[in-house]
């Protein structure tokens, strides 16, 4: 039974690492939102310099540095955007969780095949990019929040720096960095065995 629990924990800690470091990074450094300037265009509209400021002051903001969102924001994205901090934060303090939960239950042997069923279960986020606008709209938002502060109009500067096609790139992005982690993981794991023996 002990053995179970340990495993599951274990199975559960590195699927929630794995994800949340790559995660993190697009969130709290601004490169992520900055290099999809490129791809969705939007940002030309609004210009790339005030775009990139906005850019930098959110993931500053989701860092809780640099004073708050100021100039750039309308009042119900600073709403909204305030919930979402919110929500990273706790996903800061679950990950802080998992780590500590991994060393403690850590076992090369079960890490290494639960890297490779993570890699394999990962992919099935891939399943979501075609029907993402449904996905997003019908059951992302109205799971997480309970009004409709994440709606984006041509007054939001979220609207420009961060179209649906954003969050879809993130997703799919996410996906492979989480999959290639848990190959290198598997794989290192897997080499590491094969030296002890």
């Amino acid at each position: 039974m002990i053995k179970a629990i340990k495993g599951t924990l274990l199975f559960v800690s590195l699927l929630y690492i794995t994800f949340y470091i790559p995660m993190a990074v697009t969130v709290y450094t601004p490169q992520w939102m900055k290099f999809n300037c490129d791809f969705h265009k939007r940002c030309e509209v609004v210009g790339i310099n005030e775009a990139n400021k906005g850019i930098s002051e959110l993931s500053a903001y989701f860092r809780h540095q640099g004073g708050g969102l100021k100039t750039f924001y309308t009042d119900k994205e600073k709403l909204h955007l305030k919930e979402v901090r919110g929500i990273f934060d706790k996903l800061f303090i679950l990950g802080i969780g998992a780590l500590i939960l991994l060393a403690l239950t850590f076992n090369r042997k079960r890490v290494s095949r639960f890297a490779l069923v993570n890699a394999i279960l990962i992919l099935s986020l891939l399943l979501v990019l075609p029907f993402f606008g449904t996905f997003w709209r019908e059951i992302f938002h109205p799971l997480m929040f309970n009004n409709e502060l994440w709606m984006n109009n041509q007054y939001d500067l979220s609207f420009y720096i961060m179209p649906r096609q954003f969050f879809k790139y993130t997703v799919g992005l996410l996906t492979v960095i989480c999959f290639l982690i848990n190959i290198v993981i598997w794989l290192g794991l897997r080499e590491r065995g094969k030296a002890l023996k």
